[in-house]
C-alpha cells in the first residue's frame, strides 16, 4: 500500500484542484496554456438594472476562460451593456482578484464599477448609396423596428442580413457602413452606407474527381455559367447532395475564385485530390486590369 505525507496529499490535492478549475464552459483564450477562468462576478455603480439583468451579463462570464486581459474583459462588458441598449456605458473600473495561484487556467473573481447611461431605442433607420434594393427592402431584412432596444448585436445581425441579401444576387464585394446618431431623448438613428460593387455571374466549374462522379456531379449542378451568381448555392448543393459526395466534404473542398473585372466567379471542387491537376484558383481584383465588367 502506498502511503502520502500530509505535504504529499496538500500537493496532490491542489494539483487536482488546479486540473478541475481548467474545464471552461467556454473558451475564449488565443493561448489555452494560460489565461484565466471567471469563478464569480460582481458588478457595481449601475443605477437602472434589475438584478435580473446582472445577473444575465455576470453569467455570460462566471465558469468561461479569458486572455488575461483588463482591456479585453472591459470591452466584452462594454458589449454585453451595448447588447441591451446601454451604447454610452462606462466601464469605469475592472479588477481581477486570483485565487489559486498554480491554476492554469489561472481562477479570478471579477469587480466592474459601470455607470450604465440611457436605455437607447431605436428612431429610425436611413439607407444610402443603395441601388440593387430599395430601401423598403433593405428595411424588410433589418430585425431591429422603430421603438426596439437598440442592441448592438441586433445591428450586427441585421448587417450580417443585408450581406446574405447582396450574396444571393451577387453582390459578392457588397459592403455596409454603420454610423449612428444619438439623442437626448435616448433614442438612436442608424445611418448605413452601402458600397454594393459588380453583380457577379458564374463562371467556369471545375470537378476534380474521377470521371463518373465528375459527370453525376455535373448533372446536378443548376447554376449555369452566366447566371446570376448565389453565394449560398454552394452550401445548398453540398447539401443537396451527400450520397454523391465523400464523407466529411463541406464548403471548405470548394475553391472559389472572384474574377472582378469580368464579374465572374471560378469554382474548383475538390473531391478527390489525387484528381486535381490543376493550379489553385485565383481572385482577380479590379485594379489589375483595364477590361469593363460583362
Amino acid at each position: 500500500m502506498i502511503r502520502l505525507r500530509p505535504a504529499a496529499i496538500s500537493f496532490a490535492f491542489l494539483f487536482c484542484a488546479s486540473f478541475l478549475l481548467a474545464d471552461c464552459a467556454q473558451d475564449h483564450r488565443d493561448n489555452k496554456d494560460g489565461g484565466i477562468l471567471v469563478t464569480d462576478f460582481t458588478i457595481s455603480g449601475t443605477q437602472t438594472l434589475s438584478a435580473t439583468e446582472l445577473a444575465e451579463i455576470t453569467g455570460d462570464f462566471i465558469g468561461a476562460c479569458f486572455n488575461e486581459d483588463s482591456d479585453e474583459m472591459g470591452e466584452r462588458v462594454r458589449a454585453l451593456f451595448q447588447d441591451r441598449g446601454y451604447f454610452t456605458v462606462e466601464v469605469k473600473h475592472l479588477d481581477f482578484k486570483p485565487g489559486d495561484p498554480l491554476g492554469n487556467p489561472k481562477p479570478v473573481t471579477m469587480e466592474a464599477d459601470v455607470t450604465e447611461g440611457p436605455r437607447y431605442k431605436l428612431a429610425d433607420i436611413t439607407f444610402l448609396n443603395n441601388h440593387a434594393f430599395s430601401a423598403q427592402r433593405l428595411r424588410e431584412v433589418f430585425p431591429l423596428k422603430t421603438g426596439d432596444v437598440f442592441g448592438r448585436s441586433k445591428v450586427a445581425s441585421g448587417l450580417e442580413s443585408l450581406r446574405n441579401l447582396y450574396g444571393k444576387s451577387g453582390y459578392l464585394d457588397f459592403t455596409a457602413v454603420p454610423d449612428t446618431d444619438f439623442s437626448s431623448n435616448a433614442t438612436a438613428r442608424l445611418k448605413v452606407s452601402v458600397q454594393e460593387g459588380p453583380q457577379y455571374h458564374m463562371g467556369k466549374l471545375e470537378i476534380a474527381a474521377a470521371k463518373e462522379s465528375a459527370g453525376r456531379l455535373r448533372l446536378e449542378w443548376k447554376l449555369p455559367e452566366g447566371a446570376v451568381y448565389d453565394s449560398s448555392y454552394v452550401n445548398k448543393f453540398i447539401d443537396a447532395n451527400r450520397d454523391l459526395l465523400p464523407t466529411g466534404f463541406d464548403r471548405g473542398s470548394v475553391q472559389e475564385a472572384l474574377d472582378c473585372p469580368h464579374a465572374a466567379v471560378d469554382l474548383k471542387m475538390i473531391i478527390d485530390p489525387a484528381e486535381d491537376k490543376s493550379p489553385q484558383l485565383k481572385r482577380v481584383p479590379c485594379e489589375s486590369t483595364n477590361d469593363d465588367p460583362k
